[in-house]
């Protein structure tokens, strides 16, 4: 009788891009079946040259079942937050615990790592319930995509605390996790970009918590999402200083409704 084949993670490297690409396009094809409008799947799902980039910037490992790679995970992480980019199994095994036991496996290489956060579409019921059964719960609502909401999800995991009080920011600091309320609203203005000379909307917002308050910079879509008396969540974000004012910028980080 054979032995059960045992999941596993391996670093991912660029020989490694095209069967990510291959395994991802047939995971996220199938979400037509549980939400999708059709196939498709977040931005270079089935691209073996995104996939070569992200090695640059993320945690990517591949999925194996004994020696055979079926599935991926790309893990964001910087101090005691990290943040599951993308998971996925191909869907011949899907069902099988083989995704539960892979983001065990990530999370137990970041032994720091407290906060731990990821996000999901709306529309999407299986992974919800899958990232629910795995101890996460949802928190808020993500804003990145104009088109869709996104579902955000957090699980702690250890002692030490990864959101950093208001009231301790500075200038130049990146990675930044904070919550706050946010207390009041400029109106927009129109301002052009330095490098391309479209047309821009920026405003500010002040975001406080218990321990101070910080001006937020708000550009375009963030304007009609962040609301005077709503509980706000930033992650990765940056700070910077204008005119002697520290700032709290979302950049390439996450923008997050509270609920």
């Amino acid at each position: 009788m054979d032995s059960p084949k045992v999941v596993a993670l391996s670093e991912a490297s660029e020989a490694d891009s095209e069967r990510l690409a291959e395994v991802s396009k047939r995971a996220f094809d199938t979400d037509v079946d549980v939400g999708a409008s059709g196939p498709g799947g977040p931005q270079g799902y089935d691209s073996a040259a995104f996939y070569t980039r992200s090695l640059r910037f993320l945690g990517c490992y591949l999925v194996l079942l004994g020696d055979e790679p079926v599935g991926g995970i790309m893990v964001n992480v910087g101090g005691r937050h990290g943040v599951v980019e993308r998971v996925f199994v191909d869907p011949d095994h899907h069902r099988r615990g083989v995704g539960s036991e892979a983001v065990g496996l990530v999370m137990g290489r970041y032994p720091d790592v407290a906060l731990w956060t990821l996000g999901a579409p709306e529309w999407n019921v299986r992974t919800g319930r899958f990232f629910e059964g795995l101890g996460f719960r949802q928190v808020g609502w993500e804003h990145s995509d104009p088109k869709i909401r996104g579902r955000w999800y957090e699980k702690r995991t250890g002692d030490a605390e990864a959101i950093m009080p208001i009231g301790s920011l500075k200038e130049g600091l990146s990675n930044v996790i904070v919550e706050g309320k946010v207390a009041e609203k400029s109106y927009p203005r129109m301002v052009r970009s330095k490098k391309t000379g479209e047309a821009l909307t920026v405003a500010n917002a002040a975001l406080e918590d218990g321990s101070g308050r910080i001006v937020m910079v708000l550009w375009d879509k963030q304007f009609e999402v962040v609301k005077v008396g709503a509980r706000l969540r930033v992650e990765n974000g940056y700070t910077n200083s204008y005119s002697g004012v520290t700032q709290l910028n979302v950049g390439y980080g996450r923008l997050i409704t509270l609920i």
